[in-house]
């Protein structure tokens, strides 16, 4: 374990001064390229070189977060949409009794011949089984009850026991790293208390979530995708960056290592790729319906609706947690995400929420009209690797204006995050219409639960949900 945990500190410094080198040279260059050119001074970031203290749980939620749900749950105080989150958790397809894991060997996403013996991808069942620790381990903080805890612990462990990895023989399973390496890390950093963990079992999986996520998630924020890669930083989209960000940062609270908490700190505010907040905005703009908000159009805006609403439920995510440890850290202000360049969250969501609410009443967003018109809708030009350095010259393209697809409308979990903590947490008087607009119409928002409403495709695990639940104050 020592020599594990000695690994990553080592490693993680040497990622954190590479971080800097690229942070330092001018915005087009890639890793390992430096241009001693020296941007303008309010463009120069300095590094958080930080240490910390960690107040476990104090990844997605910290303590008082839990208690506050369960005096409610308890004393019946609770709101009903709360409650009836908690029912459909309690329901949940994994959630129920007896629920059984279904490790693999290797995480395959992408292509898989040679690999596996059909040759195709099988990773759907760590989809499932990060999302049924995940879930048990908050059913058994909001109950007490035992049997949830041990179900959480067993699927754990039996991951630990039977997965040497994650491949593929292209850059897909850096997704399955960072969606699942993140829900994972999220399910023991709450069960991490739980006495009927053992000690040796626990160190066991927090190796593990180094070895097998952790590493691939390291890879890929330093290579995009591998060292030696013919891609250019801006190659892969922000979703793709904001995963592995989400799991860096979550396997960095589970094992307390500073180095890979103050890699994502520095990469969200300064960092390279589509992940870092600078570029994950690409305009900002006045609503048009006239508001009086500003709305930022992302870096997927004009890609397709689906990405969109991914890289802005993911980014609440990452968001929340970096949050939840600013609490028990405030000297360290870049920890709040959410307050960053001007609230630039906040605005990225109010530019997605708006393009996909229709009008209507119904939660799954279906009916009425929507709320404005492609036509109407704002957008900055976009060039996606056009006159890039990647190998592949035949994959550029230039969007000129906001993707109007069939994925738009299919609201995903991660707008209760938003709406909660500009209004309730931070008390802002304004700047979050569309949010609340979104957050309202889906509530209970629910999350994966092996029904039709997400579905059981990849979408539908890449954020954990159950913001209803644990974060709804009336």
């Amino acid at each position: 374990m020592k020599t594990t945990f000695m690994k990553y500190r080592i490693l993680t410094s040497i990622s954190l001064a590479l971080l800097v080198a690229v942070q330092t040279s001018c915005r087009e260059n890639e890793f390992g390229t430096v241009d001693l050119t020296m941007p303008d001074e309010e463009e120069i970031y300095t590094p958080v070189v930080a240490q910390y203290t960690y107040s476990h749980p104090c990844a997605m939620f910290n303590q008082v977060d839990f208690d506050r749900v369960k005096k409610m749950l308890d004393d019946g105080t609770a709101p009903q949409v709360v409650k009836d989150e908690f029912s459909l958790l309690k329901n949940s397809r994994y959630t129920v009794p007896g629920y059984t894991a279904t490790p693999l060997e290797y995480i395959v996403r992408g292509d898989g011949a040679g690999i596996t013996s059909d040759g195709k991808e099988h990773y759907q069942e760590a989809m499932n089984d990060a999302a049924a620790a995940y879930q048990m381990a908050l059913l058994w903080k909001l109950t007490g009850d035992s049997k949830y805890a041990d179900a959480s612990v067993k699927v754990m462990n039996d991951w630990v026991k039977t997965c040497k990895g994650i491949k593929s023989n292209d850059a897909n399973q850096m997704l399955a790293a960072g969606a699942q390496g993140y829900t994972f890390a999220n399910a023991g950093e709450i069960m991490r208390s739980y006495e009927g963990w053992s000690a040796t079992d626990f160190a066991k999986f927090k190796e593990w979530m180094l070895d097998v996520f952790a590493s691939k998630n390291e890879q890929f924020l330093k290579y995009h995708w591998y060292q030696g890669t013919q891609d250019c930083i801006y190659h892969y989209w922000s979703n793709w960056d904001l995963v592995n960000l989400c799991s860096y940062f979550a396997i960095g609270v589970l094992t307390e290592n500073d180095d890979m908490v103050n890699y994502v700190v520095n990469y969200f505010h300064g960092g390279g790729g589509n992940g870092c907040v600078k570029n994950l905005l690409q305009g900002a703009f006045s609503d048009p319906l006239g508001s009086g908000e500003e709305i930022a159009q992302n870096q997927e805006s004009g890609r397709d609706q689906g990405h969109a609403m991914m890289s802005v439920a993911v980014t609440a995510n990452l968001c929340q947690m970096a949050y939840t440890l600013y609490l028990c850290n405030s000297s360290v202000t870049q920890l709040d995400f959410f307050a960053a360049n001007d609230n630039a969250v906040m605005k990225m969501g109010e530019y997605t929420a708006l393009f996909n609410l229709r009008d209507g009443n119904d939660q799954l967003n279906a009916s009425g009209s929507w709320l404005i018109t492609q036509a109407k809708m704002p957008f900055d030009e976009y060039k996606y690797c056009v006159d890039c350095s990647c190998k592949d010259k035949n994959h550029s393209a230039i969007h000129t204006q906001v993707a109007d697809d069939k994925g738009r409308g299919s609201l995903r979990p991660g707008w209760e995050i938003l709406y909660n903590h500009y209004a309730k947490v931070k008390n802002l008087g304004g700047g979050y219409k569309y949010a609340q607009m979104a957050a309202n119409k889906m509530r209970p928002e629910g999350g994966v639960d092996g029904n039709s409403r997400y579905g059981t495709n990849s979408g539908a695990f890449d954020q954990l949900g159950w913001g209803t639940l644990m974060l709804y104050r009336e």
